[in-house]
């Protein structure tokens, strides 16, 4: 089967603020914004229409590496070369919970589409299950 032709992609627009590699990137499952995480140790939220920073959190002490936007709760988890496992509670925008045991970099993270299940992969060649109900 031939592949069919479609019109080249076009750029949108381009969105700069961080003063580090961007590292990660998440979208809102409401389409509202874009999550960046960066080697500048900050996240930072972008107004999908205009391209604008409209929020940045600190709190990582080391390049964040992966982002995760839960579409069950107004969550967002956070890990890094800093061994921390962050959830940022978005109706607050603070961190309300961090999940300590990783005993290096955390590179990857992800969310159970049902249930309250995070799991957590690092450089410590172990993938860690969280039940994102408990606080440590």
């Amino acid at each position: 089967m031939e592949p069919k032709w479609h019109a080249p992609w076009k750029l949108k627009t381009v969105i700069s603020g961080h003063h580090g590699w961007v590292r990660c990137l998440a979208m809102d499952p409401k389409n509202k914004f874009i999550v960046s995480g960066s080697t500048d140790r900050t996240i930072k939220f972008w107004d999908l229409v205009k391209g604008e920073c409209m929020l940045t959190f600190t709190g990582h002490i080391n390049t964040v590496r992966a982002l995760a936007i839960s579409d069950r709760s107004p969550f967002l988890f956070s890990v890094g070369e800093d061994k921390m496992v962050k959830c940022w509670d978005l109706e607050v925008n603070k961190v309300v919970r961090s999940y300590h045991g990783h005993l290096s970099g955390v590179h990857s993270v992800a969310l159970h589409p049902s249930l309250d299940l995070l799991v957590t992969g690092g450089r410590d060649a172990v993938a860690r299950v969280w039940d994102i109900r408990t606080r440590l």
